[in-house]
């Protein structure tokens, strides 16, 4: 687990990322959640998608299907949930032999700071939610959750043309997406509002994510912060209406031998620290049984030459998906 620096509280306003055009944008127009998408408009994607995920780390999806009025029944399903009594939330509290359910705000994963945010992890569909305290709320997931899942396969199609592999290659292996043998899940989160910054008390703090792909969707209110992938330096992404956000997991990371390396983030504490946020996060994981070997495969960057990725095995051997997620969990839950 790479080393977490707290994430800060800021004060002052500041340009985003996306202000100054430094943030990759990805029209998936022609695509979206098409189930037999023209092969030229993936290998365009493919293309654009692998440049964005190797030189950045991450890349804004836009005209991506999935429509606004979903991400917002999602929201309202959530804070109607984060109204109720903490007794009855606690009824929904994460299962700790898997990650489906409710977690409360508290101590933080990644740094030594409280973490102020509600999260409800969805696993799969037909898993325990609070329908009958929030009527509606199944619906309002299940349906969301349709949606990430047939748009990250169509993102995993393109990424596998992108690398020189055949289209179906990492479908196969995330096929059982949000059912038993994979550890994918659509996560909702929402960050009171704090009215004044509080010390110690962060929204997330920094860390890189456990998966293949993240993709994320938030309301206007700021705090998204990434790393970049060759340097130090920390950037606000910003917010594009409508857009979802994309980055890189460690296990595609391990895939391409870090040639698409895994995106560092943060959020922090924004200067309208009166408001609260609301995001939508769909992780994407192989299926469990999933051999995560890097590929022989070379990704070229503008104004270098192409280094091939040789097949090679790691001192700690080739691990599952499964066994993978399972270190990542250790680290970071250890005391």
């Amino acid at each position: 687990m790479s080393c977490c620096t707290s994430a800060p509280i800021v004060t002052q306003t500041c340009e985003t990322m996306l202000s100054k055009c430094e943030v990759p944008i990805i029209d998936l127009a022609h695509m979206g959640t098409e189930r037999c998408p023209q092969k030229g408009v993936v290998k365009q994607v493919a293309s654009k998608l692998v440049r964005a995920l190797s030189e950045k780390g991450l890349a804004l999806l836009v005209n991506h299907g999935i429509p606004e009025c979903k991400m917002k029944a999602a929201y309202r399903a959530l804070d109607a949930f984060c109204e109720l009594p903490d007794e009855t939330r606690a009824k929904y509290a994460r299962d700790p032999s898997g990650n489906h359910g409710y977690i409360k705000p508290g101590p933080s994963t990644y740094t030594d700071e409280k973490e102020a945010r509600h999260v409800f992890n969805v696993s799969g569909t037909g898993e325990v939610v609070p329908e009958e305290e929030v009527p509606g709320f199944r619906s309002a997931v299940d349906e969301l959750a349709r949606d990430f899942k047939q748009l990250s396969a169509m993102l995993l199609t393109a990424l596998a043309v992108g690398l020189e592999q055949s289209p179906d290659f990492l479908l196969t292996k995330h096929s059982r997406m949000l059912e038993t043998g994979n550890e994918s899940i659509l996560r909702l989160l929402y960050y009171p509002p704090l009215g004044a910054p509080v010390p110690g008390l962060a929204r997330c703090g920094a860390h890189c994510d456990y998966g293949t792909l993240t993709l994320l969707a938030q309301d206007c209110e700021g705090g998204l912060e990434i790393q970049t992938p060759y340097g130090e330096r920390w950037g606000r992404v910003g917010h594009l209406p409508g857009a979802i956000l994309v980055n890189t997991g460690d296990i595609l990371a391990s895939w391409t031998n870090n040639q698409l390396p895994a995106l560092r983030h943060r959020v922090v504490v924004p200067e309208h620290c009166g408001r609260g946020r609301h995001s939508i996060a769909y992780f994407v994981h192989p299926d469990d049984n999933t051999l995560i070997e890097p590929l022989d495969t070379k990704i070229t960057k503008p104004n270098q030459e192409p280094a091939p990725c040789r097949l090679q095995k790691k001192k700690r051997g080739v691990l599952t998906a499964y066994q993978h997620l399972q270190r990542r969990l250790r680290e970071t839950y250890a005391s």
